[in-house]
């Protein structure tokens, strides 16, 4: 049998072999609103779903750095697809540190069922009750949700006497209706919509609580004992928006250094001899390369300390959100810096850079990744201040 190193460079190879496709499929699965079902298919049929799913359910159990590493991939040919991947495959990790039962639901039947998340919007009522909770209203921005089978909801419980209480809640479904919500300028091939469920109870075995699992025994770790399952899940799990934006930004710059190749101005003067264009391609080339660096560092880190059982400080998990918000700020500094160079072509809607600018500005809006956000919550743990997130 090949060793973990062997498969994960193989895994590695399959993502990039599906590179083209995915560019080449792009403009319609921005048209459409969705990845093609084509592209879904490749992804199940690569194994990609699974690189982060318990072994005893037939994945891979890799560490999180493999997001990184694919979702840069794939975010060179088509910035929707690596998010749909990003997003899917992440919950498989999440599920496998749900109680044991709640994952015997998801892939009991079916090894392959995948799971979409989704955010509550204005309105959205919790309530406890009596061996679970009671949702109602619109859940929204559930990436994937055409291919999965399961949804993670996320759940705020007020709180009157204290910071709200947070969960993840899984709802099969059959239990939801997907509304058709989703009109936007980047990332519009994911087809982000929205849910609706309706007074819906959800037994306390399907959800799962952020702010118990940061001692590394979360409900799944009995029978998933990787050290994938022992992550500090709130620190370390935005990473999953950090590996399609590196992948977006690489896109980017390989589209405008192909471009710019065999590119001649109409004063006859070839771009690809003038020293602005170089300064412009090394340094963005190079917020990107740190930025993918800086991710992996951090997934190497944390995996490590799973290992050990260590449990990082309050610091550290600071600094990782940092790092990652960091990394993402970094990407559209580099995609933004070759606006200059993409000229009266690299406006044209279906011009490749024009979608990844659009694609990495959407990516980048994501409260998990806003610099402003972590790096002031970075800057108040650091000086001993109360952390104004509970969940950290």
């Amino acid at each position: 049998m090949a060793n973990s190193e062997e498969i994960r460079r193989d895994m590695i190879a399959r993502a990039r072999a599906l590179t083209p496709k995915l560019s080449e499929r792009a403009r319609d699965a921005e048209e459409a609103r969705r990845i093609p079902e084509q592209t879904h298919r490749d992804f199940l049929e690569s194994g990609l779903y699974r690189v982060f799913q318990p072994a005893r359910y037939g994945g891979n159990e890799f560490d999180l750095g493999m997001m990184i590493e694919l979702a840069g991939e794939l975010g060179r040919g088509c910035g929707s697809s690596a998010w749909i991947f990003s997003n899917l495959s992440v919950q498989n990790w999440m599920i496998g540190m749900t109680h044991p039962k709640a994952q015997e639901e998801v892939w009991g039947d079916n090894p392959e069922a995948l799971t979409a998340s989704s955010f509550p919007s204005p309105g959205a009522t919790v309530k406890h009750v009596d061996g679970g909770i009671v949702v109602d209203g619109v859940w929204s921005f559930a990436s994937g949700v055409d291919w999965a089978d399961w949804n993670h909801m996320q759940i705020i419980i007020p709180n009157e006497s204290g910071p709200p209480e947070f969960r993840f809640a899984l709802v099969h479904k059959s239990d939801y209706e997907v509304i058709d919500d989703w009109f936007v300028t980047g990332l519009a091939a994911t087809g982000s919509r929205s849910i609706r469920v309706n007074e819906l109870f959800i037994p306390d075995h399907r959800t799962l609580m952020p702010v118990l699992i940061r001692d590394g025994n979360t409900p799944g770790s009995a029978v998933n004992p990787n050290p994938l399952y022992r992550h500090t899940f709130w620190a370390i799990g935005s990473k999953v928006f950090a590996g399609p934006v590196i992948g977006i930004a690489q896109g980017a710059l390989d589209a405008i250094t192909s471009n710019i190749a065999d590119r001649v101005s109409v004063g006859g003067v070839n771009l690809a001899e003038q020293g602005s264009v170089h300064l412009s391609i090394a340094e963005s080339g190079a917020e990107i390369a740190a930025a993918r660096a800086l991710s992996l560092s951090d997934c190497a880190q944390a995996y490590r300390m799973a290992e050990t059982g260590e449990l990082p400080s309050l610091e550290q998990r600071a600094g990782w959100r940092r790092n990652d918000a960091y990394a993402v700020m970094s990407c559209v500094r580099a995609v933004e810096r070759l606006y200059a160079l993409a000229g009266g072509r690299g406006i044209a809607w279906d011009n490749p850079y024009q979608r990844a600018w659009r694609d990495i500005h959407a990516g980048s809006s994501q409260i998990v990744v806003a610099w402003d956000l972590h790096a002031t919550t970075y800057g108040k743990v650091k000086f001993g201040l109360p952390c104004p997130d509970p969940r950290l």
